[in-house]
């Protein structure tokens, strides 16, 4: 008699293997969450970062006084302007004449500040306003903080030492 040979699953064996990968999904989905927060995070506080680190650049070689706009919630925006700071860093394209960021290519982070009217000088690209900060803020509650010192130098620093940057203090 000839043995006849099966090809194939069976429905059990594709229902533990259905099972096992589901299982395997529901472990990693939220550490996948959380990087894709991190990298989003990081990206915000680098090119926000790179931008105010211009600015003092910008005030220097322009010999002009050169205006911070900031307007904070998660419709975020920070505009660079040599005029005033009446620009608007929202709007498509900015009024922002040198620089602008806002939320669009960074959605879920939210911007907070402390900062009222920042400006850097013109002859050394110092700042008015140093003891202040920007907070940019994922969904999933990691910040990072950005400080502008008297020297118009700007620091970023991980809340709790997230993202592998130095800890706030």
């Amino acid at each position: 008699m000839k043995s006849i040979l099966k090809k194939g699953f069976t429905l059990i064996e594709m229902l533990i293997a259905i099972a096992v990968v589901a299982i395997i999904l529901t472990i990693g989905l939220p550490s996948f969450k959380a990087m894709f927060d991190g990298n989003k995070l990081k990206g915000g506080a680098d090119a926000l970062y790179f931008m105010l680190s211009l600015t003092k650049t910008e005030s220097i070689k322009r010999n002009a006084d050169i205006y911070l706009r900031v307007t904070v919630g998660s419709n975020w925006c920070v505009g660079v302007n040599e005029i005033d700071a009446t620009c608007d860093c929202n709007s498509t394209p900015s009024t922002c004449t040198i620089a602008s960021i806002n939320s669009s290519n960074y959605e879920g982070l939210m911007l907070s500040s402390t900062y009222v009217a920042p400006v850097f000088d013109r002859v050394r690209g110092a700042f008015n306003e140093s003891d202040k900060l920007f907070i940019l803020e994922s969904d999933s509650n990691t910040s990072v903080q950005l400080r502008i010192n008297i020297l118009g130098s700007v620091r970023m620093c991980g809340v709790n030492g997230v993202l592998g940057l130095y800890a706030c203090p």
